[in-house]
């Protein structure tokens, strides 16, 4: 899996099973799938809030650093950097909307938008059931995104990370 966004997001959900079956049912049954939200141009334009340098912490690994920009009404460029100079990009994807959906990327989807308000996005696996991550933003200066998947029974997990506005 090619890292897409926030660093650590690809290590912890590449080692969970794909379609673990659903707490409690006894049965391998995979959980469902969420459908993708209808998102307007309005609405992605409430999404600006991310736009700007981040430094992440948590989730039991090293700081990170990103920036997230709007290369125009409907495109997200979210880039992660190598180190904390900002010096050398190791990472690039495109999130945007697309016919009514916001996918991550939008060339290649895995993820797709499921809920979103003024201040959070929500994404889910479009592959694998159980596996999503929410962007919320909690003061004009950090947002916290939270990963969530499923252990090997089935059981589910989260890691958080919270992300602090770098000058620009």
């Amino acid at each position: 899996m090619t890292i897409r966004y926030i660093a650590p997001l690809a290590l912890v959900l590449a080692c969970q099973p794909a379609d673990s079956p659903a707490k409690g049912s006894g049965a391998s049954r995979p959980a469902e799938r969420a459908t993708p939200a209808t998102v307007t141009a309005a609405d992605f334009e409430t999404f600006r809030w991310i736009e700007g340098t981040w430094r992440g912490t948590g989730g039991g690994v090293d700081p990170f650093h990103e920036r997230y920009r709007f290369v125009d009404d409907s495109t997200l460029l979210r880039l992660s950097f190598s180190d904390s100079t900002l010096g050398s990009v190791s990472d690039s994807t495109r999130i945007g909307l697309r016919d009514g959906k916001v996918l991550d990327p939008v060339d290649d989807p895995e993820w797709h938008v499921t809920a979103f308000d003024s201040t959070s996005w929500r994404f889910e696996s479009v592959e694998h059931a159980g596996r999503a991550f929410t962007w919320r933003r909690s003061t004009p200066d950090s947002w916290t995104a939270t990963l969530e998947s499923r252990d090997a029974a089935g059981n589910p997990q989260q890691r958080v990370y919270t992300l602090e506005r770098l000058p620009d």
